[in-house]
Parts: structure tokens; sequence; C-alpha cells
């Protein structure tokens, strides 16, 4: 596969740093089959916001092992079709490999702009080795990527200052490495942490925050774009925030924060498979989502949580989604 131009890659960072990133779930009919027609549809619905200026999918890293590597490929087909051109299409492959080489060529191939990837369990397989001998290898695993990376720091991941260093040095000497997708579990201080470290770097790179409590912090601080699950649930509301947000009308995006904090409040204290429960609730209660179904083992949502779900979406008064 070839690379893509310096040019092409700063047009990419460029597209990243406009909006909204919505990470998509995958639909599901009840016997656990991907709703093809669904996943464009639902592109088609996201496109159309403005503010919207990409999708990523296969995304809920616990989900994505349900998928077979074609039906992934698929996923990123099915997307592509639905947006309009010079949207952004990223894809997650996992955590950085060499077995993440041959997934990122099926993705570029089937319209993927750039991929996502984690370094949790890589960091990990390396820790006996020197500090300059990690950053050598993972630059060269880096470069041979087909597409762009940006990087993911996964959520309830404590990173000190000598891993923020690390990756920095990757940034500062890859290329290939687009920005950061910013979780850090709702923690403002690692997120600030992270941020202004990826900032000292004399290069563009895309910081785009992927939390839901603490979006409103995040954007308020230091952002670039957003690649948010909130954005799965209110679509047209993070895009005003963000906005709003980056104009300086800082009053006018506390109150839509505050407006939607019920919303957010539904995600708080729950684990992570809860967490997604209650996004597909949100989202296919909205039109965005064709099922609630998942594959494997998940516990449905409690018909008391469902209500409250359905009540705040009411309550909360957010804007209808245009059907396509």
């Amino acid at each position: 596969m070839t690379k893509l131009t310096q040019s092409t890659l700063e047009e990419v960072v460029s597209g990243l740093s406009r909006g909204i990133i919505v990470p998509t779930l995958t639909p599901f009919d009840d016997d656990g089959t991907i709703l093809a027609h669904a996943v464009a549809d639902q592109a088609r619905r996201f496109a159309r916001i403005d503010g919207i200026v990409g999708i990523a999918v296969n995304t809920a890293f616990h989900r994505r092992e349900t998928l077979s590597a074609s039906e992934r490929t698929d996923a990123i087909r099915m997307t592509r079709t639905g947006l309009d051109p010079g949207q952004l299409l990223l894809s997650h492959v996992g955590t950085l490999s060499d077995a993440a080489l041959d997934e990122t060529a099926s993705c570029q191939a089937a319209g993927a702009d750039a991929v996502i990837g984690s370094l949790v369990d890589w960091q990990k397989g390396h820790e006996g080795h020197s500090v300059d001998e990690r950053i050598e290898t993972l630059v060269d695993l880096v470069d041979r990527l087909p597409l762009p990376v940006i990087i993911a720091f996964d959520c309830g991941e404590r990173r000190g200052s000598a891993a923020i260093e690390e990756i920095a040095h990757l940034a500062r000497h890859c290329g290939n490495v687009l920005g950061f997708t910013m979780g850090a579990d709702d923690d403002v201080m690692q997120y600030d942490q992270d941020y202004y470290a990826l900032k000292s770097i004399s290069r563009p790179l895309a910081c785009l925050p992927a939390s839901t409590g603490t979006l409103f912090h995040n954007l308020n601080t230091g952002a670039d774009g957003v690649l948010s699950p909130f954005a799965l649930m209110a679509p047209h509301e993070v895009a005003a925030l963000y906005q709003a947000s980056r104009t300086g009308r800082f009053l006018d995006a506390q109150a839509l924060h505050n407006r939607l904090s019920p919303l957010i409040g539904l995600l708080s204290g729950h684990d992570q498979m809860t967490q997604e429960g209650i996004c597909r609730a949100v989202a296919h209660h909205r039109g965005l989502l064709a099922s609630t179904n998942v594959r494997g083992n998940a516990d449905p949502l409690c018909s008391q949580l469902l209500r409250r779900i359905h009540q705040v979406v009411d309550e909360t008064g957010l804007k209808p989604i245009s059907w396509v």
C-alpha cells in the first residue's frame, strides 16, 4: 500500500481539528448478525449534522474482538458509503504491533483515512528494554503503518512523566503520528498533564478529548477536536459545545453543559460494559442506532434504568435527529 503524502497528512490533522469525530457502535440483529444497511444509514444521519467531521468505527475495544477481521473491514466500507466526500473515517486496530500492519493495510483498502491504536499492551511487552530501545522499536513500527495513526490514551491508564516523555518522543520523531485520543477516565489532572506535554512538541498534532463527564473542562482548557462517545448520544449538542468553546463563548458553553448534565450523569458510577449499554439505549431511542443488541456476554439493562434513560433523554430536550 502507498503511504499518504505529507500534504495529505497535514490535511487529515486539519480535519481532525475542525469538529467532532463520532465513535459509532455496531448494530446487530437478534442472532448477532451485523445489520449492514443500518451501518450506512447511521453514517448518513451523522454526516448531515453540522460540526461532524467524521466517524470512527470498531472503537469499543472489548466489542471489537467479537468481530472478525472481514466484519471490521466491512464496517469501514459500509460507513464510507454513508459519509460525504471530505469527511474522515477512522478505524481502531487494537494494540499497535506487527499484527496491526496487515489490518491497517486492510483499513486503507476499505476506505479509512487513519487508524487508532493503543500502546498499553505494547508497553507491557517491552518493559525489559531500555527507553531508547523501546522508542526506536516503536518509531520503526509506526513508520511502517500504511496509514497515519492516532494514539489512544486508554481510560483508566495512569501515566507518569517518564511514560509521557516516551510518547512525546514518538510524536516528535514520527510524522506518521497525527494525534491522540485522550480519555483519561474523566481525570482532569491526567488530561491536563498529557495535553500540555503534547502541545510542547513543535509540530501539528490533534489532541482529541474522548471523555464525557469532563468534556466541558477539556474543551475550555485545551483541545483540538473531539472523539467522545457522548457525541453518539447527543451529536448536535456536542458539536454546539465544541463551537461555543472554540469561539470563546464560555457562558454559552457553560449553559449547554449544565443542560446536558443529567445525560452525562446517566453514565456516572457504572462499569464500562454498562456505560456502553446506556450509550446504545440512548442512541437507539433517538434513532441513531438500529438495535441495542450486542454480541458476547452482556447483562441487559434493568427496566428501571431504561425508564430513567428515556425520561432523561426526553426531558433534556435534545435536537431531533434528521432521518435520511
